[in-house]
């Protein structure tokens, strides 16, 4: 967030809008989301913001993907493989990023993604033979569904309402309008119109069928987007957080809200781990709130 907003001040459009200093102010004070929040913006400089964020985040999507083509990040192609491997050979991503960590990671496990558009991001040239038929049949097997409720890099409208997604864009198309909803208090809005509205949908209906879930760097700040999850670990479903820092919402919904099967692995210092488990909570050694190390225990 803090990459953002200074990537936000230092645009034209934005400096030019009446309330630019008590923006400034409030990101100082209140951070990205809340100053969006609290300062009147003019419509021109909120759609600025939305360029903005997706243009950085973009460039260092597109920057990893050039300095690794080939392998995705190890650590989240492994957690695909441990969930894959047994029946039913799916697994569902619930994200509020927009980046397309996933989607590599997802084609690096030999899997089929669904996010809603049809198409692959990476493609490599394999000649019909007996193996590769037998792969692509398991391929067709194992499922990843990728849900991203704030939208995608990839994802745009078009000027009469049409909606596209174009793989590894570097640049925003034309007259179209990138389709990622930046942070503030938009996401509420927002998210009642296509294509975020059935996305969202897809995601409750995960939330629902799911026997369990593992959290990775999310807060719980998303008030439109949790609940089916919530009301599933109120009933008893397990669940397990992996924190840098739990955020207050967190503390709330999981270790304080009563519920009977959960674990957050959280951050204490550069060589140890606090975990809180139903009523405990212990110290580690080893930083296993970090995705590659959990895998280690897991």
């Amino acid at each position: 967030m803090g990459t953002l907003a200074e990537e936000i001040k230092k645009s034209d459009s934005v400096i030019s809008d009446p309330n630019y200093s008590a923006l400034c102010t409030a990101m100082d004070s209140l951070g990205l989301e809340g100053a969006i929040d609290s300062v009147a913006l003019l419509p021109q400089t909120l759609s600025e913001i939305r360029r903005v964020v997706w243009k950085t985040v973009n460039e260092s999507d597109l920057s990893y993907f050039d300095s690794n083509p080939t392998t995705p990040p190890q650590a989240l192609v492994e957690l695909l493989h441990k969930v894959l491997a047994p029946t039913p050979n799916k697994v569902v991503i619930v994200t509020t990023n927009y980046d397309r960590l996933a989607e590599y990671s997802a084609d690096q496990a030999g899997a089929t993604t669904v996010t809603g558009f049809e198409g692959c991001l990476i493609k490599k040239l394999e000649l019909p033979n007996s193996q590769l038929k037998m792969r692509r049949t398991r391929a067709r097997e194992r499922i990843v569904d990728i849900w991203k409720v704030h939208g995608s890099l990839d994802w745009f409208i078009t000027p009469d309402g049409t909606v596209t997604s174009f793989p590894l864009i570097r640049s925003i198309p034309g007259t179209l309008q990138p389709l990622i909803i930046p942070p503030g208090k938009e996401k509420y809005s927002a998210t009642h119109d296509e294509p975020y509205r059935t996305v969202i949908a897809e995601a409750d209906n995960a939330f629902v069928q799911a026997g369990a879930y593992l959290c990775i760097g999310y807060g719980f700040n998303d008030e439109h987007i949790q609940p089916k999850l919530l009301a599933q670990i109120s009933k008893g479903k397990p669940i397990v957080v992996l924190a840098r820092t739990m955020t207050s919402a967190c503390r709330k919904h999981i270790v304080d809200a009563g519920i009977n099967k959960f674990l957050v692995f959280e951050y204490a210092d550069e060589m140890h781990t606090k975990v809180y488990g139903n009523g405990w909570e212990e110290t580690y050694d080893s930083q296993y709130w970090l995705l590659d190390n959990f895998l280690k225990i897991w």
